[in-house]
């Protein structure tokens, strides 16, 4: 009778590509040459954020707390090394990896992978992309101590505390993460976590300054209106920097609703105009950017419309009072009237005149030569909307204002500022969102001290890292060969997102049969590329 041969089907997918990348950055040798080996540990703590990573980006519904699940029926030993088994990549095996992160300081810990990441993949980068956003935590959570740093300014211990959710979850504590981001790709250069009432006014700036020297400033930061203050113009000395101005200044309200001659106005990006003056906002020299923007007119005149309605009925509310009052006077009653109109944002109280009455001893007719106890007034006034407050109103939709204190136009002109600034939210912000996606799921956190939040955090930033690196080195080399993968429709394109690259590997798997290894339902398009991220060995094309 014959034997069956030995027959084991893993589930490879896509990891191949993300262990290849986190191979070319050095992420093992880098953690595991900050933390230090440990006794009798048989995954080193490099090794096991390598499957964290693994995880995070595995794109299925197993959340990084179910650790061990996520690598059963995968080829953790082709992945990871030889003798590394599922058993050894359990929850606990985690938590003190989380605490090796957290004790070899996650900021600078990111910021050194971040640095081997550029030496690898020599990306450019032009500007620099600040921003924070906040994850809410589940469970109950002490503060950390406030005011504790180590030698390298870092926090200890982030406070996970209630402040301003972008998660739109202010019933739960919340940890804040700051990134800075290349304007290539938005690849994140550093991390840092934050406590959950972090004011990004004073942390942001305050970052840049710390690390200046580590991060190989590109040519401009590039950070948002929270950041623009006198003191961080200060504090921002000897960089160079695209802010946007934020509208509550009186100097910028004035600008924003000026009327300009349409002859002022330049062409910058299309669908976009503007114009430029000089400005010496807390002392420094700058130049102010008014920007307008037609889709965003289009859509602040809806809103304007929606507000005329709105403001109509307060204002009805406003003149019933008035007209239920009575005044000692009609010049009385012409003043509460020119004052409540005054009030009131885009309607203005017409004067129609008043009303004596007469007020009398007893109820009844008055006997004839009776006088009266009193004389009062009620006005009469109708309501319209004002057309001079409406066009005030008008004409300041679709702008917005923006600063940098490069004062030479040639080295950054107008459409160059606007440009630097709309990269914000193909950047960091771009990043935020990705954190975000449920099919990421570590956006609500569960762990049971905020070190390992911290750390976690960490986790998330490199696997930010690792997708928009590999995203940008593809691209760059499809383009660069004259190749093309399939995109959703089957048509051939340099410019897939690399979450579709995964999709289109969902499929392959890697099998050992009598001893014989194999990988099977691998395509063309998945050959090219494996090829051009240099990941070969893990689909055994080498």
């Amino acid at each position: 009778m014959e034997t069956t041969p030995n027959l084991q089907v893993y589930d490879l997918g896509h990891l191949g590509l993300v262990a290849s990348i986190l191979d070319q950055i050095g992420l093992v040798q880098t953690v595991d040459q900050f933390v230090g080996p440990r006794p009798g540990e048989k995954v080193s703590t490099g090794m096991a954020l390598k499957a964290a990573i693994l995880n995070a980006l595995g794109f299925v519904t197993s959340p990084l707390y179910l650790f061990g699940h996520f690598f059963q029926g995968k080829p953790t030993e082709l992945l990871l090394g030889p003798g590394i088994t599922p058993e050894l990549l359990n929850d606990d095996r985690m938590g003190r990896m989380l605490d090796s992160l957290y004790q070899a300081g996650v900021t600078g810990l990111f910021l050194e992978i971040a640095k081997r990441a550029r030496q690898a993949f020599p990306f450019p980068v032009r500007a620099l992309h600040v921003d924070s956003t906040s994850f809410h935590v589940h469970g109950v959570y002490g503060s950390g101590e406030e005011g504790q740093t180590d030698t390298g300014d870092e926090p200890l211990v982030i406070r996970l505390t209630h402040g301003y959710s972008r998660d739109h979850r202010p019933d739960l504590k919340q940890w804040v993460m700051n990134l800075i981001c290349a304007d290539t790709g938005g690849i994140p250069l550093l991390f840092a976590p934050g406590d959950g009432n972090q004011s990004d006014q004073e942390a942001l700036v305050s970052l840049l300054a710390r690390y200046r020297q580590g991060l190989e400033l590109g040519e401009v930061v590039v950070l948002d209106g929270a950041s623009y203050s006198q003191e961080n113009l200060g504090a921002l000395q000897g960089f160079s920097w695209v802010m946007r101005v934020p509208a509550t200044l009186k100097e910028a309200r004035a600008l924003l609703r000026k009327e300009l001659p349409q002859e002022a106005w330049r062409p910058l990006l299309p669908g976009y105009r503007g114009l430029e003056v000089e400005s010496e906002y807390g002392g420094v020299r700058q130049r102010w950017l008014l920007v307008e923007s037609q889709e965003r007119a289009r859509m602040e005149e809806t809103n304007l419309r929606q507000r005329i309605v709105r403001a109509e009925g307060e204002a009805r509310k406003v003149l019933g009072r008035l007209t239920a009052r009575t005044f000692a006077c009609e010049a009385d009653a012409r003043r509460a009237l020119s004052e409540a109109s005054g009030r009131l944002p885009l309607h203005r109280l017409v004067y129609l005149g008043v009303q004596e009455e007469r007020q009398w001893e007893r109820v009844g007719r008055p006997r004839k030569g009776e006088r009266p106890l009193a004389v009062v007034y009620r006005l009469r006034a109708r309501l319209e909307v004002d057309e001079g407050k409406l066009e005030r109103a008008r004409r300041g939709l679709g702008r917005f204002l923006l600063a940098t204190n490069v004062l030479d136009r040639e080295g950054l002109p107008p459409q160059e500022v606007l440009r630097r600034y709309k990269d914000q939210a193909r950047t960091v912000e771009r990043g935020f969102r990705f954190l975000k996606d449920p099919l990421f799921f570590t956006e609500s956190t569960f762990l049971k001290r905020p070190e390992r939040v911290m750390a976690l955090g960490m986790v998330m930033a490199l696997a930010l890292l690792v997708y928009a690196l590999g995203e940008w080195a593809l691209r760059r080399r499809l383009e660069g060969t004259g190749s093309s993968l399939p995109d959703q429709k089957g048509r051939p394109t340099a410019k897939p997102t690399l979450r579709w690259v995964f999709q289109l590997f969902m499929w392959v798997r890697l099998v050992e049969l009598g001893g014989r290894w194999l990988v099977l339902n691998l395509a063309p398009h998945h050959e090219t590329a494996v090829r051009l991220l240099g990941a070969g060995r893990y689909y055994l094309l080498e």
